[in-house]
């Protein structure tokens, strides 16, 4: 079976473009020699190394790292070493003595540099869609990952942040959390000095405080924007979205000029969400319009302890209820189609007709079923969870982290194309939305980009529909200043 050589090293390691060069003249010699080339930049080829020594328990210390695997898929392995090593191997398998004198070898040297340099230009240069210019996929994933909040001064900040700092699935971890805050400075630099002292495998400080924003979403792979102008019940809906508005637009200035074209945009449920990220949709440039997004499951997650004790469930067996609308203007969670899991008891013949039998008296099937038929007789749900949300407000805070953590790890860390979300996204036709904005529906991660989950069921709740929530939508997108007069709670 045919062996792959893989050699890792530093960026600038003269060791390591020698070594490369042998590998090179073995490929073009020996029909069966395969090699793959690693190489790290010089920051980060201390963290890589430290990382692959401790997954594989070898004891490597500098650059080239050496070793070889069989060409199938989950082969072990096998250590071979540093420069040295990898000749005394080459020697041993292949015959193979040094072939260049130590006086062609700097000017080979820089030739190989020169050609690897060319190599990555034109990579470059062929890396863009014409149509959405995004850069192709690179070759190897990505590990680490740099996120940006900005209007960090909020409480919600700290749930974030120690849920983005556990995060981690095989290799890929959070390695940079930038804050930012101008109007909150000193909230800013109390969590920077908090978070000083966690312990992780990056150098530094993972949790920066930035005073210009610009310089962190250069290097920045998720921004969350928790900026927003809470709602006034004294003053008008126009008054206030426009507000929200100016916010936004502010923003997608700063994004345009500094950040990656390939940037993830979320935001949480705060202030009028949707509409927030509909006028960044339409103010950001060259950013995905689908990348930007609003975490909404919060609302569902909110009431879910309430709908399992009226339909007395177990709260683990349910999922969450379904989100739909313009959501921070108005919305609908659908109770009549969350899907909750039961088991079904089917008996045997024996179970009527034995007593007191030691053997099995049936099977347990697990189903899933809509929760329409336990609370279809329930009329003051509403009212329970209006009540019951004005008295705890730390819960919302919560709820509201869990919601965006969950929308993290499918995006950067575990993507499944199979777990249904609810978020705030572009509408594309599916289950009849045509609204040119973010919108709350059931929504898959695929291929890249965020879409509806067409095949999920439309919602059943009688007094609303989702065509009445997407006609509000568009209208509060062309409100005026001063439109609409306060609002009077209903409870």
């Amino acid at each position: 079976m045919v062996v792959r050589i893989i050699i890792a090293g530093d960026s600038q390691c003269v060791i390591f473009a020698e070594v490369c060069l042998v590998a090179d003249h073995l490929m073009k010699n020996l029909p069966n020699f395969c090699y793959e080339r690693i190489e790290k930049p010089v920051l980060e080829w201390n963290m890589w190394l430290y990382k692959i020594n401790q997954k594989h328990k070898w004891h490597h210390k500098e650059s080239p790292l050496i070793w070889k695997e069989l060409l199938c898929k989950g082969s072990k392995p096998y250590y071979i070493g540093g420069a040295s090593e990898f000749l005394e191997y080459c020697h041993s398998y292949y015959k193979f003595d040094v072939f260049l004198a130590s006086e062609k070898f700097e000017g080979l040297i820089k030739n190989y540099k020169q050609y690897q340099k060319k190599i990555n230009c034109d990579t470059q240069s062929v890396c863009y869609i014409s149509d959405s210019k995004e850069e192709i996929i690179e070759k190897s994933p990505k590990t680490n990952f740099v996120v940006c909040i900005s209007g960090a001064g909020y409480p919600l900040t700290m749930h974030l942040i120690s849920g983005l700092l556990d995060m981690t699935h095989g290799e890929k971890t959070i390695s940079k959390i930038y804050i930012h805050d101008k109007e909150r400075k000193g909230s800013m630099e109390f969590i920077e000095q908090e978070c000083s002292y966690i312990g992780t495998n990056y150098p530094g400080k993972v949790v920066k405080f930035i005073e210009k924003i610009g310089v962190a979403l250069t290097h920045s792979d998720l921004f969350i924007i928790l900026d927003h102008v809470p709602f006034d019940p004294e003053a008008s809906i126009g008054d206030w979205i426009h507000a929200n508005k100016k916010i936004m637009q502010k923003i997608a200035l700063k994004i345009n000029a500094s950040a990656s074209r390939k940037i993830y945009i979320l935001l949480p449920n705060l202030g009028p969400a949707c509409y927030n990220a509909t006028v960044l949709m339409n103010s950001v440039t060259d950013i995905n319009k689908n990348n930007i997004v609003v975490a909404t499951s919060d609302l569902g997650l909110e009431i879910s302890p309430i709908v399992a004790e009226i339909a007395e469930v177990s709260l683990r067996t349910m999922f969450c209820p379904p989100v739909w609308g313009f959501v921070g203007i108005n919305h609908l969670v659908d109770i009549r189609t969350t899907i909750h899991k039961y088991n079904t008891f089917t008996p045997y013949d024996r179970y009527i007709k034995v007593k007191k039998s030691t053997l099995n008296i049936g099977t347990l099937t697990p189903e899933m079923r809509t929760m329409e038929y336990l609370l279809y007789f329930y009329k003051s749900l509403w009212t329970k969870v209006a009540i019951n949300k004005a008295k705890t407000t730390k819960t919302q805070s919560i709820n509201k982290a869990i919601s965006v953590l969950n929308v993290i790890k499918l995006w950067l860390f575990n993507s499944d194309h199979t777990n249904t979300i609810n978020l705030g996204i572009r509408c594309n036709g599916s289950f009849g939305l045509t609204f040119n904005g973010a919108f709350s529906q059931p929504a898959h991660f695929v291929d890249g980009e965020w879409i509806p989950a067409a095949d999920y069921m439309l919602p059943r709740d009688p007094e609303m529909n989702i065509q009445y929530l997407q006609q509000m939508a568009e209208i509060v997108m062309n409100l005026n200043k001063m439109e609409l007069p306060k609002i009077i709670p209903y409870y």
